[in-house]
């Protein structure tokens, strides 16, 4: 069983988290010193360094936060593909900040990447896609799914005036079905 996190140490993470965020609004992960992240955070910089190496790997724990929560919701709902994107758009929308500057590879160029390598995700796209088709087609059709539907959330994630999540995951399904 997971050893739960102890209630300050988790505090002290979503500060620093936080603080990242809206630093990476303003400026690139490059520019951002743990001086300056520590200060946003109201955190001492010895804290900071008990929990992470560098700014990077603060963004590599909130990158992983946000895979697992995908990866929790595929093995949750195994067979109702609907359901599992219902959940990521809720938690994208949950974590909108976030969630845009993520999506839009300005702070991580290579996350589209590590999410659509998550072995999980392969293996449910694989069910739903399983058929008579060789592995060459199963790897042009999920590669065409994916990041077809990767980009209309990077579209859904940066309106101003959103579809709730609920609807536009409803109609991102009904857009992989092919039944729009």
């Amino acid at each position: 069983m997971e050893k739960k996190e102890d209630r300050r140490i988790a505090m002290t993470k979503r500060l620093l988290k936080a603080a990242l965020i809206e630093l990476l609004k303003e400026q690139d992960i490059y520019h951002i010193s743990i001086r300056e992240l520590c200060e946003r955070a109201d955190v001492n910089r010895t804290t900071f360094y008990k929990y992470y190496g560098s700014q990077f790997d603060l963004l590599t724990d909130m990158e992983k936060d946000m895979l697992d929560f995908i990866a929790k919701a595929i093995e949750r709902h195994e067979t109702e593909p609907e359901k599992i994107i219902t959940a990521a758009c809720r938690y994208l929308e949950e974590n909108l900040e976030f969630a845009r500057l993520i999506i839009n590879n300005n702070v991580d160029p290579a996350f589209a990447h590590k999410l659509f390598a998550m072995d999980s995700l392969k293996e449910s796209a694989r069910k739903m896609l399983s058929g008579s088709n060789s592995e060459a087609e199963l790897a042009y059709v999920y590669n065409f799914l994916t990041f077809g539907a990767f980009r209309m959330v990077c579209v859904w994630l940066n309106k101003e005036e959103r579809e709730p999540p609920d609807l536009f995951a409803a109609f991102l399904c009904r857009v992989l079905y092919s039944r729009f």
